[in-house]
């Protein structure tokens, strides 16, 4: 049976003090997280074609687009949010510094 590898050690010490979480609760949540931060996209990039590229890797719940506050158009991230954690591993350990829409 195939595992999950999880390092054990963060690969980051960044720990966000506004989140109310302590230190263990905050690395603990990233290693649970469904979601997966989305950078450098695009502005003419669609909420459909991030979610045909992201459902190869599984089913996705949800995609929410980073929008302008006063023009409402994308702005260059989004968020993928995955039905499962070993989903959203694989899509980030296959999409990682990958290029996409000429970005």
């Amino acid at each position: 049976m195939a595992h999950l590898y999880v390092d054990l050690t963060p690969s980051t010490k960044y720990y966000d003090k506004k989140s109310g979480l302590t230190r263990d609760e905050w690395f603990n949540s990233l290693q649970t997280s469904l979601t997966l931060y989305v950078g450098n996209l695009s502005f003419y990039t669609t909420e459909e074609q991030i979610l045909e590229l992201f459902s190869k890797c599984g089913k996705v719940k949800k995609v929410t687009m980073g929008l302008n506050r006063f023009k409402k158009s994308p702005c260059g991230f989004c968020f993928v949010e995955y039905e499962c954690r070993e989903d959203a591993a694989w899509a980030q350990n296959l999409l990682n510094t990958s290029s996409f829409d000429d970005r």
